[in-house]
């Protein structure tokens, strides 16, 4: 399916941990941002020290945050799960093989194939053009999950095509 790289087996393994490691930053980044900030351990009184005429004052409401961010956030880290190496995804292919027909799930991993990257790069343009909170590391994510999805079978076949 693919051609080996000729590319040391060391390099290749250092090249996939580092990839794993900085797709993996920007989606734990991206999962803290939805989290609540917490409020500051005690009031700080009106014209003292540091700046307190630019802090953002606490509300009891929560504010909003884009449902369709944290959606695209959600298929860039199932896309990660999906091509993380040492995912067994044999017994997988093995409960799908019994589900459905041969053909069928052929179609399934085809069309998964193509819809994955699909979404990773519209989470790629949806991040460039769109300010909030998650802006950033969806953006990053996207990029790097992208680049993970097509580079770990290749590099994975160099790491243990190598001797």
């Amino acid at each position: 399916m693919f051609a080996q790289w000729p590319i040391d087996h060391r390099v290749a393994l250092v090249a996939l941990v580092g990839l794993l490691v900085a797709a993996g930053v920007p989606l734990a980044f991206g999962w803290a941002r939805l989290l609540p900030e917490e409020p500051p351990p005690f009031p700080i009184e009106p014209g003292s020290f540091p700046f307190v005429d630019e802090e953002v004052p606490l509300s009891g409401k929560a504010s909003w945050k884009p449902i369709l961010a944290v959606i695209l956030l959600g298929c860039l880290t199932l896309a990660y799960v999906i091509r993380f190496p040492g995912l067994p995804s044999a017994r997988l292919v093995r409960w799908l093989g019994a589900m459905v027909s041969g053909s069928t799930e052929h179609w399934l991993f085809v069309s998964a194939n193509v819809v994955v990257p699909v979404v990773i790069v519209a989470a790629g343009v949806y991040a460039a053009f769109r300010p909030g909170p998650l802006r950033i590391p969806l953006l990053a994510a996207a990029v790097l999950v992208l680049l993970l999805w097509f580079l770990v079978p290749m590099l994975q076949l160099a790491v243990l095509g190598g001797s």
